[in-house]
């Protein structure tokens, strides 16, 4: 196998996981904002507020990753 097709290989590897990576950060935020929603114990809602906030950032990341990897 060439240098070139298994460096190819290698990127998308990297790109599945990145994608993969993000839709988990998705789910785990949609299960974040939906938990908000139903809250009603303050205390809880600063805990969700916190993971949203979290989860945004971590969102954000990813997103950064996967531009990185497709330049």
């Amino acid at each position: 196998m060439s240098k070139r097709s298994r460096a190819a290989r290698e990127k998308r590897a990297e790109i599945a996981k990145a994608t993969a990576e993000l839709s988990e950060v998705r789910r785990s935020l949609s299960e974040a904002y939906r938990q908000f929603d139903t809250v009603t114990d303050s205390a809880t809602m600063d805990v969700c507020i916190f993971e949203i906030s979290a989860l945004r950032s971590k969102y954000s990341c990813v997103i950064r990753n996967l531009k990185a990897l497709y330049l």
